[in-house]
């Protein structure tokens, strides 16, 4: 798992929920280098691990993601 991308990911959840397509343009933005496999992966093993909460939000039937707490 890449250490910075973790450490990306964490950082733009801390300014808020979002969407993985959120947090996935928000890197790009930065001009975070790695690939959409890369990131699902990453993004994956982060909830795994209990770094990330992943919730549904039925109005939107999208999954958010989150720092647990």
């Amino acid at each position: 798992m890449n250490q910075e991308l973790k450490e990306k990911i964490i950082e733009v959840l801390k300014t808020g929920d979002r969407t993985s397509t959120e947090i996935m343009r928000e890197l790009l933005k930065k001009d975070i280098n790695f690939n959409a496999v890369e990131f699902r992966e990453t993004l994956a093993q982060m909830v795994r691990e209990g770094i990330v909460e992943k919730y549904p939000v039925y109005e939107t039937k999208k999954f958010y993601f989150r720092v647990k707490r």
